[in-house]
């Protein structure tokens, strides 16, 4: 059996497989789908092989936001770089110390970041009371989590 290759994704979420970059979009979305985490280590598991990959930043970028129901309530739905959209998790919002937004997505199981365009959709959705931020949703508030 030969050698795993070494899969890296650097700090702007490129992939590159023994030192060259994966430049082909097909590709990099394929990678994105199969990945999979157990605690803190992060695999590419094709149901045959189960391939580590080492991460120097975000895998995942919310690209953009959509606002549409969800379980019959307004809503924020995030499109992600791998093609894929799903529902915000409310609860794992965060504004990291720079000002920019990471959320959980995937079940909990990554961390994405907001893009600019996307950073700029969601602070329209912002509101600051008593020195604390919100997210507003509908006629709905809920707090952001902050890291100091």
């Amino acid at each position: 059996m030969g050698k795993d290759p070494d899969i890296r994704i650097d700090s702007n979420g490129n992939w590159f497989a023994d030192g060259r970059e994966i430049s082909h979009p097909g590709i990099k979305r394929y990678f994105q789908r199969i990945l999979d985490s157990e605690g803190e280590e992060i695999f590419l598991d094709d149901g045959r092989q189960r391939v580590k990959v080492r991460s120097e930043g975000f895998i995942f970028f919310v690209e953009a936001i959509r606002e549409r129901p969800f379980k019959g309530k307004p809503w924020i739905w995030l499109v992600i770089n791998d093609g894929t959209e799903e529902p915000l998790d409310v609860s794992s919002l965060r504004m990291l110390p720079d000002n920019s937004f990471v959320c959980r997505i995937k079940r909990g199981r990554f961390e994405a970041k907001f893009t600019l365009s996307s950073y700029w959709q969601l602070v329209e959705h912002i509101v600051e009371k008593d020195g604390r931020f919100f997210l507003k949703i509908g006629n709905e508030l809920f707090p952001v989590g902050e890291e100091g």
